[in-house]
């Protein structure tokens, strides 16, 4: 007789872009076994997208259930709806992703008497509601785990949500080392000619939304300086968000706008990848980024800040430079130091590609995350 299917519910918050979180839920659902594991999805804010898509395409189910505020009346209908779903389809295991999540899914999961009950870290906090954060320090005996995709992100979540470090697993956010590996001379071309660049460009990409916290001010200030001194730099800039048309305007604005590509958001990052001969990222904050293990994987040198996760993937002066937050006096000078040494350039890709073989694919998330839910079921329940 086979062995019955694990049957996981994971709830999300939102579902609209291709942020780190939906990225990394759709990397778990599309690699785990589909012959140990059921996985039904439940999302609060969705938007149709390739991820979705993809997380269809293995027959998990999705369920768009739009909350309110956690503190109305339409909080308790919700939660008995989810309190529904457990019981339907006899949840095993319920994985939480955000605030929203943390609070519907803890309680009714409990409520429905649910095996065991995971919350999943990915920031260290600094930009959430104070009041999420203190409803967590409620909630956080509800939980058997906390999964955390860093260090940094472990101590955010003993220090300001109160978790207890024997319950908190780190598992790296996983990167598929098949789809992003380092460009063929064919693959590189045809990428670059894709999005208008030749051979003879040195193009620097960056891969983050365009919110506050990636700190494209910083970054577009030391372009403008580099821009100036390397005729044939050029700017790959990879993402969308609420910010996107503010720095196309200042681009054209500044007069060089002509030397960068703004792709908003794009599903086949890896052939954006493809084109650059380095990358940044200039965070304030990170919880462990989904960006940066995807641009290693690639093969390529990065120019990181020194913050969350970053810290754990690039080795300074090994396959990157680690930069102070906030500081464009750095990024100009990484950049000129990466274009002027190519001999830099190339050892830091292949380091970039080597680390990431050994600590960052997604058969090392999907096993950690294998073992994670086996051990859970095979705990006894406390009376």
């Amino acid at each position: 007789m086979a062995d019955k299917k694990i049957k996981i519910l994971y709830i999300i918050d939102y579902f609209h872009r291709t942020g780190g979180t939906e990225k990394h839920l759709a990397e778990l659902i599309c690699h785990l076994p589909q012959e140990r594991f059921e996985n039904t999805v439940v999302v609060f804010d969705l938007g149709e997208n390739a991820l979705i898509d993809a997380i269809r395409a293995t027959g998990a189910s999705v369920i768009h259930m739009p909350v309110g505020r956690v503190y109305t009346p339409n909080a308790f209908l919700r939660m008995v709806e989810l309190r529904q779903i457990i019981r339907e389809k006899g949840i095993d295991i319920v994985q939480t992703f955000a605030q929203k999540a943390d609070s519907y899914g803890a309680i009714a999961a409990k409520l429905s008497g649910v095996k065991r009950i995971v919350s999943s870290k990915r920031d260290t906090g600094e930009f959430r509601d104070s009041r999420y954060l203190f409803l967590n320090r409620l909630l956080g005996p509800l939980f058997d785990r906390v999964t955390v995709v860093s260090d940094a992100v472990a101590n955010a979540a003993i220090a300001k949500e109160g978790f207890k470090r024997e319950k908190i697993i780190k598992i790296y956010n996983g990167v598929d080392t098949v789809k992003f590996a380092p460009p063929t001379i064919e693959e590189a071309v045809r990428e670059r000619h894709h999005w208008g660049f030749t051979a003879a460009d040195f193009v620097v990409g960056i891969v983050a939304g365009f919110r506050p916290e990636k700190n494209y001010d910083i970054f577009f200030s030391a372009v403008k300086r580099v821009l100036s001194e390397i005729c044939s730099l050029k700017i790959l800039a990879v993402g969308g968000g609420p910010l996107l048309n503010y720095y196309r305007n200042y681009c054209a604005n500044e007069g060089f706008s002509d030397r960068i590509v703004f792709a908003g958001d794009v599903a086949n990052v890896a052939g954006c990848l493809k084109t650059m001969d380095m990358a940044c990222l200039i965070s304030r904050s990170e919880g462990f980024s989904n960006a940066v293990v995807e641009k290693m994987a690639v093969g390529l040198p990065l120019v990181v800040t020194g913050v969350g996760g970053n810290k754990e993937a690039v080795v300074d002066g090994d396959n990157g430079i680690i930069i102070p937050p906030g500081d464009s006096d750095a990024v100009y000078e990484s950049i000129v130091t990466l274009y002027a040494d190519p001999a830099m350039r190339r050892h830091m890709g292949r380091r970039s590609r080597e680390i990431v073989e050994e600590k960052f694919s997604v058969k090392q998330m999907i096993r950690a995350y294998e073992q994670l839910y086996g051990e859970l079921l095979s705990t006894r329940q406390k009376p």
